[in-house]
């Protein structure tokens, strides 16, 4: 009994304490970051860094933790090949645990990202030609070359979907309802969605929220913004490297329209943020944007870096932090039941 105290104790604390506490703390760096900044559309990749990072980080640190204070001292490896210590039972148990209770806590996640499924028919087969004529012609849609499928579920308008390989899935009813000027301003939309893997970077964000949940509670709001912020960010993008403002607005319309009805797609679900992304497509049919910061380090490369320095961390500093959280979990067991 005495062996599954630290590990369901420990994941506990990890999970009650811990994960909150920095969830706080990222809650803190985002409103300094609000005030700073000023606009929920500058510093989107700092922002996205602080949400994943709150959850990622600590979890990466303790995870690492537990497998090394397996053998003081020694590569992990030591305890991966060597149960003769007393001490590797435990630690090697605490970091099973939280690591099962992560997988729980984000399995529904994993589920709703699968995306719609795709198809092949005469009635796709008739707009993939409409689509190749519309890339054809229009250059700055060169990276959507042979990344575009098609798909029937009517509630469906376009969308980016794939994590390793994303490509562009485009709903045939909504394509059918909508003008090829509108089509193409729409495909230079979710054109930047590929080009920064956002179905990856989001499902990163989700697993984040769902594996911490006073997180999920405290940031939601946060990472909602910064959705919509990167839903405008794309819009902006787009105009930029040639689609046209107004035929952008149109599809973002036509995609949110109740009728038959209400499709997903183009980030055109909130009514709110709707009328702002239009709004600043208008402005943009009168004064076009241009590109005026400079591009900043992708934020998954910076995220496996800061993961990776978490994870090696623990081998090359000191776990008093878990071994302060493995004697409070003995104490704690000693006072209660004995």
């Amino acid at each position: 009994m005495s062996e599954v105290v630290f590990p369901l104790l420990g994941t506990v604390f990890v999970v009650l304490a811990v994960l909150p506490a920095s969830a706080l703390l990222a809650k803190l760096l985002l409103l300094i970051l609000d005030r700073s900044s000023g606009s929920a559309l500058h510093g989107l990749e700092v922002r996205y860094l602080i949400l994943i990072c709150s959850t990622a980080l600590p979890l990466a640190w303790f995870l690492s933790a537990g497998l090394h204070q397996a053998e003081t001292g020694q590569s992990v490896v030591a305890c991966l090949f060597n149960h003769s210590s007393e001490g590797c039972l435990e630690p090697v148990l605490f970091a099973s645990t939280l690591l099962l209770v992560m997988a729980g806590l984000s399995s529904n996640t994993f589920r709703r990202s699968c995306g719609v499924a795709l198809i092949s028919s005469p009635r796709s087969h008739q707009l993939q030609d409409r689509i190749e004529a519309i890339l054809r012609t229009t250059p700055w849609l060169d990276p959507l070359q042979c990344r575009v499928a098609f798909t029937d579920t009517l509630e469906f308008a376009l969308g980016t979907q794939g994590l390793l390989s994303p490509q562009v899935v485009v709903g045939i009813a909504y394509a059918e309802a909508t003008s090829d000027e509108a089509l193409a301003a729409a495909l230079g939309h979710e054109a930047e969605h590929l080009r920064s893997r956002d179905p990856l970077r989001y499902l990163l964000l989700a697993l984040a929220l769902a594996m911490n949940p006073f997180g999920r509670w405290l940031l939601g709001p946060d990472a909602r913004r910064w959705l919509a912020a990167r839903e405008a960010h794309c819009d902006r993008e787009a105009v930029v490297r040639g689609a046209a403002p107004l035929f952008l607005a149109e599809a973002l319309v036509q995609a949110a329209r109740p009728e038959p009805m209400p499709r997903v797609g183009l980030g055109a679900q909130d009514a709110s943020m709707l009328k702002l992304r239009v709004g600043l497509l208008l402005a943009y049919a009168e004064q076009s944007p241009v590109h005026c910061c400079r591009r900043e380090p992708s934020t998954i490369s910076v995220a496996l870096s800061l993961l990776c320095l978490f994870l090696f961390l623990p081998h090359q500093t000191s776990t008093a932090a878990l071994d302060v959280l493995h004697a409070g979990a003995e104490r704690a067991h000693s006072f209660f039941w004995n």
